[in-house]
């Protein structure tokens, strides 16, 4: 398996709170909320809709891993490095806490709380300099969805 659907596959699991290998409307915003992303209703719906291809209310796996594909593309990453340099205020290739914080409220227009992004920064930071990289941030497909669900 690649790392890619790996990744896929973990986030899907994460998301997928009652196990029975689909995603519900409810367990995506829910996931969302989870790891610190605050978004309307709206944007996560319109979000949902765009990729519950067969539009039987549900995301299957298939389905989350073609909105991974998606997320992955060339404007979808474009979108993540813009994202990234607006929050880099500093410019050095490298958020800390004060930045990630001031970022995500003016990102999602909330505030949001210093145990919020100390635990965004845990699941973000993998060499665990307490910094998230422009690479840990790149990689991460939170990130990505957060994008895209901002872009829908």
């Amino acid at each position: 398996m690649s790392a890619d659907k790996a990744a896929a596959t973990a986030l899907f699991k994460f998301f997928d709170e009652n196990s029975d290998n689909t995603l519900s409307f409810d367990e995506l915003k829910e996931g969302m909320a989870n790891v610190g992303s605050k978004f309307s209703e709206a944007d996560v719906r319109a979000f949902f809709d765009k990729y519950d291809k067969d539009k039987n209310g549900i995301i299957d796996f298939e389905e989350f891993l073609a909105l991974c594909i998606d997320i992955n593309s060339s404007d979808s990453e474009k979108a993540v490095a813009s994202l990234f340099a607006s929050v880099d205020k500093d410019g050095n290739k490298s958020l800390s806490h004060a930045e990630l914080r001031a970022g995500i409220a003016a990102y999602t227009g909330k505030p949001i709380d210093d145990g919020e992004v100390t635990a965004l920064i845990k699941q973000l930071d993998i060499d665990g300099d307490g910094e998230v990289s422009y690479s840990e941030f790149t990689q991460n497909l939170l990130v990505k969805i957060s994008v895209a669900i901002k872009k829908s």
